[in-house]
C-alpha cells in the first residue's frame, strides 16, 4: 500500500511541470499568466496557421520515422551478433554501442559535425537521420539485448533442428518472441528523434529545420501561449506513442490467453 503510493507521488511529481503546460495552451491572454483569464483555441489555430510550425512538424516526423527504422534494423543486428556470437573484441563492441548515452550530446554533435561536413551531408535529411540514428541505437539495442537474453534458445535450435534456416529461424521464431523489445526499441528511438536539439543544431540548416529547432529559435525572440500549444501537441504525440505500445502489449498478452 505505502509502497504504491509512493510511487504515485514520484509520478505526479514528475509529471506536474509538463502537464502544468496544456492548460497554458488554450488560455485566451496573449502572455503566460496564472489564474488563466480564460479559454481559447487561438494558440493551436496560430499553430496551424504558421507554415514553418507546420513544415516542422512535418519534417520532424519525416526524420523521426526513418530514424526508428534504421536504428531499429541496425539494433536488432548488433544485439544478435552480440548475444548469439563470440568474437574478439566483444566488450568494446558493446561499449562503443552504449557509448552514445555517456558522450555528452554537444560532444557528439561537434563530432558529427566536423565528420559529416567533408561529405556535405549538413543541411540535409541524410546527415540528420544518420545523426539521430547514432543517438538513438544504443537505446535500441540495450532494450532488443535484454530481450533476447531473456528468451529460450533451444526454441531457435529446435527451429533449425527441423530444418529451418537461420534467416527462417529469425522471422519465424526470434523475432515474434521478442518482438515487444523491438517495438519498445523502435519508439524510444522515434521520440530521441522527434525531439532532438542539440546536434540539430550543428548539422541541420534553413532546409531541414525541425519542430524543436522552430521552438528554440522562437524562444530567443518572443514568447506567448504558442509555444505551450507546440509543446502541448509534442507531449499528446509522445503518450499517443507509448499507449500504443501498450495496446499492443496488451492484445498480445489476450491472444496468448485465448490460445
Amino acid at each position: 500500500m505505502w509502497l504504491r503510493i509512493i510511487v504515485g507521488l514520484i509520478i505526479v511529481a514528475l509529471l506536474s511541470p509538463i502537464l502544468v503546460v496544456i492548460p497554458m495552451s488554450f488560455s485566451s491572454s496573449s502572455f503566460f499568466e496564472y489564474p488563466i483569464p480564460g479559454y481559447s483555441f487561438k494558440w493551436y489555430l496560430s499553430f496551424f496557421n504558421n507554415e514553418e510550425w507546420v513544415i516542422g512538424l512535418i519534417r520532424s516526423l519525416f526524420i523521426a520515422i526513418f530514424t526508428a527504422v534504421l536504428s531499429t534494423i541496425l539494433g536488432v543486428m548488433a544485439s544478435l551478433a552480440v548475444t548469439r556470437l563470440n568474437f574478439w573484441g566483444k566488450k568494446l563492441f558493446m561499449s562503443l554501442m552504449v557509448a552514445p548515452m555517456i558522450i555528452p550530446v554537444i560532444i557528439t554533435g561537434v563530432a558529427l559535425y566536423h565528420s559529416f561536413a567533408p561529405l556535405k551531408l549538413t543541411n540535409s535529411f541524410l546527415g540528420l537521420i544518420l545523426a539521430h540514428t547514432v543517438l538513438a541505437l544504443p537505446i535500441v539495442f540495450v532494450t532488443v539485448t535484454a530481450s533476447l537474453k531473456g528468451m529460450d534458445r533451444n526454441l531457435e535450435l529446435a527451429a533449425m533442428g527441423l530444418g529451418s534456416t537461420p534467416i527462417g529461424t529469425f522471422f519465424k521464431v526470434t523475432l515474434p518472441l521478442i518482438r515487444p523489445g523491438v517495438l519498445s526499441g523502435a519508439l524510444f528511438a522515434f521520440i530521441i528523434s522527434f525531439d532532438e536539439v542539440v546536434v540539430t543544431i550543428f548539422l541541420g540548416g534553413p532546409n531541414t529545420k525541425t519542430l524543436p529547432i522552430a521552438m528554440w529559435e522562437n524562444l530567443r525572440m518572443q514568447v506567448d501561449p504558442t509555444m505551450a500549444a507546440v509543446s502541448s501537441i509534442l507531449i499528446v504525440i509522445t503518450i499517443v506513442v507509448f499507449l500504443s505500445q501498450e495496446l499492443v502489449a496488451v492484445r498480445k498478452a489476450r491472444l496468448k490467453k485465448v490460445k
